[in-house]
């Protein structure tokens, strides 16, 4: 309805511009077509390109935004339209692209057009009307014709003289004339009227004075004047009815330099209240009210000191005193001698506008359920606080909060319980902090305090910070009230200073962040100042994780395997473990990099090569008469096993390598039994049917229980190496020791012990009824090719890795 379209334009090459069916309408565009920058531009009349192309300049450059009327060609003629523009910033506070709407005000162009070709018609007709002069006798035949009465009736006198009137200007269709004249001969009296003749296709004024020889009848065309009283009725009309306001005030001498109103229409009446007869000969000052709309008005005045318009946006009070916004322009219109006449302003109540522009700005810089500042506005208002930080040499601080176990509280009382909290946590933030200070909710439970002015001195600063961290701890502390239910929290505050300069927002953010994080680590409901080797720590973490990527990348990763013997000394499998070849730091251990895979996601690709690396080796070691029956134990992390794809990778590994599948062993943690444990039984029992071998790796140091353990379709338990080390020395170990190897006996399965590093730990487990050992009596964990020359002399290498470990 509004003739307007919305669209916007990506900054990366090439600039396209997206925009909607209306826009492309507009600009003559099919609806699937795309364009760049440089095309909509073109689309612009030639006069107006560089203007254009200088203001998304601008605003790609330095976010100006602008609002501008122009021309632009389309296939189906020129239009005059709006073109409105402005900057989106990404998070660094760059603009990364510009939006806007195009709006079509060809007709209100028009219409302006049509107005002053109208006062110019009005001005020629005033100048161009001439009289018209005949006698009659009393038949009604001429007498006597004037130069202008022969050009008005389009004959000459010797045409028309001794004729009757009625054959130049009477016919069917018009006999008023004939009755007009006859009654003034009869009665003797003057007569004036206006009549419309077809033949001449004019109106006329027309007079009529009897004498005694006739008449003396005088015509002066007023077909112009008619005309123009039509359009003037017809433009006053459709002035008094539009939509927009329109005020006509009346200049006054230079002196006064106040104008007054002589002229409002059925607009203005219906926006403000007052009534034509109220406002005619007053100023327009009544309509401003107090304050900034006098002064941007008395600026209006100066700038049409200078020029012939100015436009703004004022807010105008109503007769009853409430308010409304006005998009106002006015055009100083002059009289013949150049000086001011009058003022015309025109005004449209944009009020939806600018109430829907306040709720885009509080939707873009405001969170909708505290109403506290969001991360947008804060970034902003960070970076200034930074940079007066570093200008004036003021100490200030940001203090991140987090509100503890919100997810519990939603996951137990509902979301909605948990907006009345965060609401309310808002509100004893805003408490806390000076005017000056901004609180503002990142999102989630995540809540962040800018401390701006703590004076020139930086221990003074801490101090200062540091009681208003510990206020509000104290004030989060007490029981909030979520409509009866009465619920307490704690939080979790990291703080970083403002001194000095930093390298970005950001990066003071990632600080308040990590020392929120450390203020967790110790327990929660704790304060935690950033300190760099935390920093130091997260680097060396990242460096890691992206070591890692390329480490899997490069195929940096290999498999050794350490076996598994039974009673007897002979070899029943291998376990195979994870090792990574850095190329600068040498071979890597599990512990060195697996917490950063679990961290980063990798877990899940190298659990995955893993495990098809494993059982390639096992269709290598088929055709192996040596290792043919060996099996090999893949350790599975949680995450791993819980993908919802990790039975089908199984499987496939298995298809695709033709393996038998109980030479395949999966060695699972007892994380798997703290939750979701049916899921974890359906996916055990697939795998157990497939003929998969499956494994409880370090039992006894988890979450097992014996109602979980009976229900588990395992194959074999693994003492933990820690049980092992002091089963000699430690009363409680050989216990434990004994009493899982009598459980796993009794719920028939078999027993590993892990970590035997000496022949009496052996012989101990042996005379427990463990049933496989692992561990360093044995062997260290080889690479494949060792590995496969262990299996060839077990024995001889058994005892030099026995006599590598002797004392001395």
């Amino acid at each position: 309805m509004a003739h307007a379209g919305s669209w916007k334009m990506d900054l990366k090459s090439p600039q396209r511009v997206s925009c909607s069916t209306e826009f492309s309408a507009l600009i003559g565009l099919l609806p699937e077509l795309a364009i760049t920058r440089d095309e909509l531009i073109a689309r612009f009349s030639s006069e107006y390109r560089d203007r254009i192309g200088w203001l998304f300049q601008q605003c790609s450059r330095h976010g100006i935004g602008f609002d501008e009327e122009m021309q632009i060609d389309t296939p189906s003629g020129r239009k005059w339209v709006r073109m409105v523009c402005e900057a989106v910033p990404n998070k660094r506070s760059q603009v990364k692209s510009l939006q806007g709407m195009l709006q079509n005000i060809s007709d209100l162009k028009q219409a302006q057009q049509e107005t002053l070709h109208l006062a110019m018609r009005l001005t020629t007709t005033l100048s161009t009307i001439t009289d018209a002069f005949v006698t009659l006798d009393r038949q009604c035949c001429f007498t006597h014709l004037n130069q202008e009465s022969e050009q008005l009736l389009r004959h000459t006198s010797a045409e028309l003289l001794g004729k009757e009137i009625w054959e130049v200007l009477v016919n069917d269709k018009n006999q008023r004339l004939r009755q007009e004249l006859q009654r003034s001969i009869a009665t003797g009296r003057q007569l004036e009227f206006e009549d419309f003749y077809p033949g001449l296709g004019k109106w006329l004024e027309v007079r009529v004075c009897p004498f005694a020889e006739g008449l003396a009848v005088y015509f002066r065309d007023v077909s112009k004047r008619r005309k123009s009283q039509e359009q003037l009725m017809l433009l006053e009309t459709c002035v008094s009815r539009l939509n927009d306001i329109v005020l006509i005030a009346e200049a006054q001498p230079a002196r006064k330099k106040v104008p007054y109103i002589v002229f409002v229409n059925h607009a203005f009446e219906q926006h403000t209240g007052y009534s034509r007869h109220e406002v005619l000969g007053q100023t327009p000052h009544k309509l401003m009210g107090p304050g900034a709309a006098q002064d941007e008005f008395e600026r209006m005045v100066r700038m049409l000191a200078r020029k012939r318009q100015a436009r703004s946006e004022l807010l105008i009070y109503r007769k009853n005193g409430s308010c409304f916004w006005l998009e106002l322009e006015i055009v100083q219109v002059a009289d013949t001698a150049d000086d001011l006449a009058h003022w015309v302003a025109v005004g449209r109540d944009i009020t939806q506008r600018k109430v829907a522009a306040d709720a885009i700005h509080q939707l873009a810089f405001y969170d909708p359920l505290t109403s506290l500042p969001n991360r947008l506005m804060l970034l902003n208002r960070l970076e200034q606080v930074m940079s007066q930080s570093v200008d004036l040499r003021r100490n200030g601080a940001l203090m991140f909060i987090d509100v503890d176990k919100l997810k519990v509280l939603n996951d137990t009382l509902g979301h909605h319980k948990g907006d009345m909290l965060l609401q309310q946590v808002a509100e004893r933030l805003a408490g806390c902090v000076d005017d000056t200070d901004t609180v503002a909710r990142l999102g989630g439970d995540e809540f962040v305090v800018l401390l701006e002015d703590l004076g020139d001195d930086a221990a003074e600063a801490t101090v200062k910070t540091q009681k208003l961290a510990e206020k509000v701890l104290e004030q989060l502390r007490e029981p909030f009230d979520l409509s009866g239910h009465q619920h307490y929290t704690t939080s979790s505050i990291g703080v970083t200073s403002l001194n000095g300069p930093h390298d970005s927002v950001s990066e003071v953010l990632k600080q308040a962040d990590l020392a929120m994080y450390q203020a967790k680590t110790t327990g929660r409901n704790a304060v935690c100042f950033f300190d760099p080797e935390m920093q130091a720590v997260v680097n060396a973490n990242a460096a890691v994780s992206s070591e890692l990527h390329a480490g899997l990348r490069k195929q940096e990763f290999v498999l050794h395997y350490q076996p598994q013997v039974d009673r007897q000394g002979c070899v029943t499998g291998v376990e195979a473990l994870l090792r990574w070849q850095h190329p600068r730091r040498g071979l890597v251990m599990p512990a060195d990099f697996i917490p950063m895979a679990e961290d980063s996601g990798l877990i899940l690709p190298l659990g995955q090569w893993a495990l098809a690396t494993a059982c390639e080796q096992l269709a290598a070691w088929a055709q192996w008469p040596q290792a043919a029956s060996l099996s090999i134990a893949v350790n599975v992390s949680v995450r791993q096993f819980r993908h919802p794809d990790f039975v089908d990778q199984v499987m496939a590994e298995i298809r695709r390598t033709g393996i038998k599948p109980e030479h395949l062993k999966l060695e699972l943690t007892e994380t798997l039994l703290a939750d979701g444990m049916e899921i974890t039984l359906a996916r055990m029992g697939t795998l157990k049917a497939l003929g998969v071998t499956l494994a409880l790796d370090d039992f006894g140091m988890g979450y097992s229980s014996l109602s979980a353990l009976k229900r588990l379709p395992l194959d074999q338990l693994k003492i933990d190496k820690n049980f092992v080390a002091e089963v000699l020395t430690d009363r409680a170990d050989a216990a434990i020791s004994r009493t899982i190897i009598t459980l796993a006996h009794s719920l028939n399965l078999e027993v590993v012990a892990e970590g035997v590093e000496t022949q009496a730990q052996q012989d101990f487990l042996i005379a427990q009824g463990c049933d496989q050992f692992q561990g360093f009596l044995f062997s260290e964990p080889l690479p494949i090719g060792e590995l496969e020359a262990y299996l060839m002399e077990p024995g001889t290498h058994r005892k030099a890795l026995a006599a590598s470990l002797l004392p001395g």
